[in-house]
């Protein structure tokens, strides 16, 4: 059975000591991206565990999604960690709400549940009720960047120690915590240690990243962190497709290829709409993909991904938070594929896509409709971290553009 985790003693020795750190105090800790964070969460919960013995029911690894969820349960049955441990905070808090405040769930429209709701009652039953307080010895909490303030108070008042590990870089989520609102909230002078080195990215693929980093100074920072072996000398690259049907032949062509060579892939797209749309027209060219999303029901939340094996995943920008492949695919990156984000939080969700990968990116847009970063890519292509391909002597008339400019067919529909 495969599994990303790495064993302890393949730590470096700065990770090591933050798995170590005591639990006499809650500890911040911040990394870039590929720095570890992920892996340092997991051996430290196994570390405090072992070492305080508390129980199972005694401890929690939150994380930002049930997609996060699977991905991490698939490597702490490694170090003897029960997956009931892992969980996202806001099915902890349904859990919560169900348990002392009613079990007929708050919705929005479409039945969606409404957690904004959910977590305003857990918070308010937690300061009423004092004897129910701090029935968690630890937690250790991540993603933290995208976390709001009201989410701190109530891991203050839900576990004795508070271990959070974040990325500013990575938030994509306005309503995020600022730093100092989480040392605020968790009476810290500063932050406990900064993870340094992005071990994750190659050379090739941080300094596509560092593109859309948009402060010089942090740029800098991430880049001379850089120290990941470049296995394969292979540049990104960028297809500019003439048309939505040749974008997916292309991209059917690249997961195939990356399959032979034996590699994690992830497909990486902006909308749930697009995941659904992509994935069945990748079945029709004969490529099988799993779709890492969240099917909501009243009796839980299923995940229909299996991390453990080799099989090409496909998901959102959100949903992709904290996970890792090989290769990472970002096709559709058209400007009416992002219709929820513009300026500096689109170029950190595409920061975020590019992170993911260890090896190797692919991105590719169509041609007359590309969003407005194409120019940032067009830069990085000036300084030889990217490779732009375009279809040779294909002249796009008006009446093609215009069919482009609309909703394209069923199955790649992105609104």
């Amino acid at each position: 059975m495969q599994t990303w985790l790495l064993p302890r003693v393949d730590l470096t020795p700065e990770q090591l000591r933050v798995v170590e750190m005591l639990p006499d105090e809650h500890r911040v800790v911040l990394g870039p991206a590929g720095s570890g964070k992920t892996q340092v969460l997991i051996h430290r919960a196994a570390h405090l565990a072992e070492t305080y013995n508390v129980p199972s029911n005694g401890y929690h690894l939150f994380v930002f999604t049930n997609v996060v969820k699977e991905y991490i349960k698939s490597g702490v049955q490694f170090l003897g960690l029960p997956e009931e441990t892992v969980c996202a905070f806001d099915h902890w808090c349904r859990l919560f709400y169900e348990d002392y405040v009613s079990v007929r769930l708050p919705k929005k429209e479409r039945g969606r549940l409404d957690f904004d709701e959910i977590r305003s009652s857990t918070l308010e039953v937690l300061k009423r009720r004092k004897e129910i307080r701090y029935g968690l010895e630890f937690v250790l909490v991540d993603e933290g960047q995208d976390l709001t303030p009201e989410v701190y108070e109530i891991l203050l008042m839900i576990a004795r120690h508070i271990t959070v590990f974040a990325d500013f870089q990575q938030k994509i989520f306005e309503d995020g915590a600022s730093e100092s609102c989480i040392l605020e909230k968790m009476k810290l002078p500063r932050r406990s240690i900064t993870l340094l080195g992005a071990y994750r990215n190659a050379p090739y693929v941080a300094h596509l990243a560092s593109h859309f980093i948009t402060e010089e100074d942090l740029r800098k920072e991430f880049l001379v962190q850089v120290n990941t072996e470049q296995k394969v000398k292979e540049c990104p690259l960028c297809y500019v497709a003439p048309s939505y049907d040749e974008e997916v032949d292309r991209l059917a062509e690249i997961v195939r290829q990356r399959q032979i060579m034996n590699e994690r892939v992830g497909i990486i797209v902006s909308t749930n709409r697009l995941l659904h749309g992509l994935a069945k027209g990748l079945e029709k060219r004969g490529v099988k993909v799993e779709k890492a999303i969240k099917k909501e029901s009243y009796a839980g939340v299923q995940v229909p991904c299996d991390f453990r094996n080799n099989d090409p995943k496909i998901a959102t920008f959100h949903m992709a938070k904290g996970l890792t492949f090989d290769s990472v695919l970002m096709p559709r990156l058209t400007e009416r594929a992002f219709p929820w984000a513009h300026g500096i939080a689109r170029q950190r969700i595409i920061f975020v896509g590019i992170a993911r990968a260890t090896q190797w990116v692919y991105l590719s847009t169509v041609s007359g409709v590309e969003f407005s970063e194409m120019e940032i890519l067009r830069e990085a292509e000036k300084e030889g971290h990217l490779v732009v391909q375009c279809e040779k002597d294909i002249e796009v008339g008006e009446e093609e553009l215009k069919e482009q400019d609309e909703e394209p067919e069923d199955d790649f529909s992105i609104l």
